[in-house]
């Protein structure tokens, strides 16, 4: 069964701060009263290592030459902490010349080492790190991202977003030494990037204006166009000096006009970047920072830049709070479901969720509900139609869950589970880029599954109607 497309095109309705994410068709139902009992649930206040999210670590290398990543590096990053990694990849040596096999070798090697330790990173390319060295000419950036193509498409599963980078010092798209700082030049950067990358995955800009100009529209994405294959559904943004001026060095043109732009994109792309040195501003303090990163839903920021801003963060208090509420956290706040269950019969789940972290996840994001015998661990799985991404902050959102037993199943008890993880198969099975939900006592790390407190017995005596419908659990 193909659960990334269904995830990837499932809808939801919003409304009143609610979101229906399971809707069923009326045929589906069932018309009697189902017994169901009630589960509470606490809130965890872990600082939870979450994929797509967080505080991230800053790593370069120049390409094919040296910098290379190792898994046991990589490893020690997330032990202390990070699913995150910046990762820079610098071009000095072929501004005038196509990429070499080896280089091409070098960065498909790193993203091997992000998979083997159970990381992804923000990537951007760019040809210099200095104001004073070269970018290189359009028709080698175009000739680099042609060839990084089937690289790119290989290794999407541990690409979390591309910064569109290549123009300028650092991939910032403003020193340039080719003349690239215009509007025809970002363009014909841009077509090559959304054309490099696959589809479920979105390229980051550096200001909102970038974005407006090259789509030649200043409104900012709609619901009914999120998660489409519209190339405004697929540019994001990143702020590499935020909070650090009145315009964030640039940042704004329109500075209250810009902010409510973002916030509007922000609930359905992701926002990230970094601090900088204060400029005629005071450094960010812990109210300001936690107001700006909920208002614009920040997703991921550096830990290593800049460090005086972040260290007023610990010396106030609030960096752990930061911590755990970057990006999207999800807890689950109560459910209910059908104890008692005959096979080939209904099974009903009701879940509730609110996210209390600054935004939701950007990238597709599998979910299912899953049945294991208690005696010998058999499993069955049921992939739900509710779309994470949906699950927006500072709202509570319900799962709701009408499904049928398979006729075989044998009897016996069987504990529920909500599993989260990765859509793409290759890291389907990986529990280190599976969503842990923020709640006590419901994280199970060896498989990445969430224990929703729920044993049915399933049994020849259950009082649940005959399941007409098409979704079945079917056995793993």
């Amino acid at each position: 069964m193909n659960t990334f497309f269904k995830l990837f095109g499932a809808g939801a309705l919003m409304f009143l701060g609610v979101a229906c994410t399971s809707c069923e068709k009326d045929g589906d139902k069932a018309k009697t009263n189902i017994p169901m009992e009630s589960v509470s649930y606490t809130e965890s206040s872990d600082i939870i290592v979450n994929p797509e999210r967080g505080f991230y670590k800053a790593t370069s290398c120049e390409m094919g030459v040296s910098g290379a990543l190792t898994v046991s590096t990589l490893k020690g990053y997330r032990d202390a902490g990070y699913s995150l990694i910046f990762r820079y990849f610098y071009l000095k040596n072929f501004r005038d010349k196509p990429l070499t096999d080896e280089a091409l070798q070098f960065f498909d090697n790193d993203m091997a080492a992000m998979r083997e330790a159970g990381v992804k990173c923000v990537l951007r390319f760019a040809y210099t790190s200095l104001e004073t060295e070269p970018d290189a000419p359009l028709s080698i950036i175009e000739t680099h991202i042609d060839q990084l193509k089937p690289y790119i498409a290989k290794n999407a599963d541990v690409i979390a977003v591309w910064q569109a980078g290549f123009i300028g010092s650092w991939g910032e798209w403003y020193y340039t030494t080719n003349n690239l700082n215009n509007p025809t030049a970002r363009a014909a950067v841009l077509d090559k990037l959304l054309e490099a990358l696959p589809e479920n995955r979105v390229v980051q800009v550096r200001t909102p204006q970038y974005k407006q100009e090259y789509l030649n529209r200043t409104t900012a994405l709609k619901a009914s166009e999120a998660y489409t294959q519209m190339k405004a559904a697929r540019i994001g943004h990143h702020n590499d000096c935020f909070m650090a001026s009145e315009n964030d060095y640039g940042t704004y043109q329109n500075v209250t006009e810009d902010k409510k732009y973002l916030a509007q994109e922000g609930l359905y792309l992701p926002m990230g970047g970094e601090t900088c040195p204060p400029n005629g501003v005071s450094p960010a303090d812990c109210e300001h920072a936690q107001d700006e990163m909920r208002t614009l839903r920040w997703s991921y920021l550096n830990s290593d830049y800049y460090k005086g801003v972040n260290d007023r963060w610990i010396s106030q208090g609030c960096m752990d709070d930061i911590k755990r509420e970057m990006g999207y956290r999800f807890v689950l706040t109560s459910g209910e479901y059908t104890t008692n269950v005959t096979p080939g019969h209904l099974i009903k789940v009701v879940l509730k969720v609110k996210n209390v972290g600054y935004a939701s996840p950007f990238n597709p994001r599998a979910i299912e509900l899953v049945m294991r015998n208690v005696a010998d661990n058999t499993t069955y799985v049921l992939p739900l139609d509710a779309d994470p991404r949906k699950w927006k902050p500072n709202t509570e959102s319900t799962v709701d869950v009408e499904a049928g037993l398979p006729a075989d199943m044998p009897l016996g008890d069987y504990d529920i589970y909500l599993n989260l993880p990765d859509p793409m198969e290759s890291l389907r099975d990986r529990p280190e880029y599976s969503i842990q939900l923020a709640n006590k006592d419901v994280w199970e790390a060896e498989t990445g599954y969430n224990y929703l407190s729920m044993r049915v017995n399933v049994t020849s005596e259950g009082v649940t109607d005959t399941y007409q419908g098409d979704k079945v659990f079917t056995k793993k």
